[in-house]
């Protein structure tokens, strides 16, 4: 027998209608998963805007996603800085001293929108801490599958964090910030190659600078020079050809620098090949990828335990159904709105784990991200002959300027580097949604028919999320949480906890009677 195996099922239904802003990751449900339980969770979402004067015609996205916290998970971020926080093994300690993982704390508005009832003590309503950490958790785990390096949320916090954007710029350019230049055949040259044609007076050979006599070159020769420039207290001197073209004659001398082999470069392939292995760890776990490189280069493994999992993701566009604005007779015709609604589902299993965890779940609506202003890749440059043979040769990687994303960008900006991409990137893909250059987007009507997201050039720790205060101009209503939701989940656990009997009712007649012939008359 062990108690590590399930021996009943227990059930929760869950129901909750509410509202939020837009750009916001909304926490909407929080499932508790305890230790070695199981089972299957269904949870659906219908989001439904607020009423839009006139016709959007801009898409809005409403995103459904899960993520499974291990209690390792949470514990890491609850005490960062505790020596081995999150270990499976310290907390199995921890179990055991009879002291608790997660106390008690007043409720928040994390676990208000997480539809968790608190419990009365004291007069304080109270709910556990896994709710709050958990969130938050969550929260920085999505952002870190964005950018490794995003900004992280502190376990203290107890607000609604913004939404994350979709689609980086990187992402949709298929681009880099910082190149790694250990791959396509990368071979380190060392030592120092000196200069030939470079001459400066030695003043100790009695040389007359009149006539550019006994000058020495870096490496100790003795020539004849006839350029001059001034180097203050000394002149220096350039080898140039002797004809009438002048042309300067200033070499390295390879004969300096270390001797490259065919090894070099099968070590060169060899690196390519092991640092590309590397970045699809970092790309496959943005929270624990380079410390499972790193011990993956030592042979090592890291305790998964701990790392967060989404259990779904998904995300649909609103449909955008233009009805008359009142069904009141004696209302002009062409008086318009736009009533959107759209619903989304899932149903998962819920994987067995030794010391459980809890499921998160969110809710966002986004505008339309673009990069609105980005040139087309083809018709705002010249045309002319592509010499593809030289495209075959071309493997490293290509700066792209802000000129090439933004065509309102400052003149100052034009030549900022803002990420890498590999030859003719830009030219993969291009997409472009938005108003025409000759409408005037500042008009009523216009801002009212779009609602988007300017995707930032580029990608910074914060640049990753959407900002606090996103604009609602097409709303009546601009300050309102303008989406309404209901969420319904369903969670069936098998659980090895273990159910007492159900108590009986006290019956009356057996006190007043002697059925069992036990009393004394």
């Amino acid at each position: 027998m062990s108690y590590q195996n399930a021996r009943n099922v227990r059930r929760e239904s869950r129901t909750l209608v509410g509202r939020f802003r837009g750009g916001k990751l909304n926490p909407v449900m929080a499932v508790a998963v305890r230790g070695n339980e199981g089972g299957f969770l269904s949870q659906q979402v219908t989001l439904e805007l607020d009423p839009i004067a006139g016709r959007m015609i801009t898409p809005i996205t409403g995103e459904f996603i899960s993520v499974y916290l291990p209690v390792q998970a949470v514990d890491a971020i609850k005490d960062p800085d505790a020596a081995y926080a999150g270990m499976t093994e310290v907390l199995r300690e921890k179990l055991l001293s009879g002291n608790p993982l997660f106390d008690l704390e007043p409720e928040s508005e994390i676990s208000r929108r997480c539809g968790v009832n608190p419990r009365s003590i004291g007069g304080v309503k109270k709910v556990n801490e896994i709710v709050r950490l958990g969130h938050n958790a969550a929260v920085n785990f999505l952002r870190q599958r964005k950018y490794v390096k995003a900004a992280q949320v502190l376990h203290s916090n107890t607000a609604i964090t913004p939404a994350l954007i979709s689609q980086t710029v990187l992402d949709r350019l298929n681009g880099v910030l910082d190149p790694e230049d250990r791959v396509n055949g990368r071979i380190q040259f060392d030592g120092n190659i000196p200069i030939r044609g470079v001459g400066r007076i030695n003043p100790g050979s009695g040389a007359n600078p009149l006539t550019n006599q006994s000058v020495t070159e870096t490496g100790g020769d003795t020539d004849t020079y006839s350029r001059a420039f001034d180097l203050g207290a000394n002149g220096g001197y350039l080898r140039v050809e002797t004809d009438a073209t002048g042309v300067p004659q200033v070499f390295a001398d390879l004969g300096g620098a270390a001797d490259i082999s065919l090894a070099d470069f099968y070590n060169a392939e060899t690196m390519d090949r092991l640092t590309r292995a590397m970045r699809q760890f970092v790309d496959a776990n943005p929270q624990y990828g380079e410390e499972m490189a790193l011990r993956w280069a030592h042979g090592l493994s890291v305790d998964t335990g701990k790392i967060p999992f989404i259990i779904s993701q998904q995300s649909r566009v609103f449909g955008r159904s233009i009805v008359g604005a009142t069904d009141t007779a004696g209302v002009e015709g062409d008086v318009m709105r736009s009533d959107m609604m759209v619903q989304l589902s899932f149903s998962v299993p819920i994987p067995r784990t030794e010391l459980g965890g809890v499921i998160i779940t969110f809710a966002t609506i986004k505008p339309d991200e673009t990069l609105s202003s980005q040139p087309h890749p083809y018709l705002s440059d010249v045309w002319g002959a592509d010499n593809f043979v030289a495209d075959e040769l071309a493997l490293d990687p290509v700066p792209v300027t802000v000129r090439e994303l933004d065509s309102d960008c400052a003149a100052a900006d034009e030549s900022t580097v803002a990420l890498y991409v590999g030859h003719n990137g830009l030219k993969r893909t291009y997409v472009h949604y938005g108003l025409g250059r000759q409408l005037d987007p500042e008009t009523v009507e216009n801002k009212t028919a779009v609602w988007q997201l300017e995707v930032p050039m580029s990608v910074t720790p914060e640049s990753v999320i959407y900002p606090e205060e996103l604009e609602h101009y097409p709303f009546a209503d601009q300050q309102a949480e303008v989406c309404t939701y209901v969420i319904n989940s369903t969670a069936v656990i098998q659980t090895p906890t273990i159910f007492g009997p159900t108590p009986v009712e006290e019956l009356a007649i057996l006190e007043d009677e002697n059925v069992f012939g036990d009393s004394e008359e």
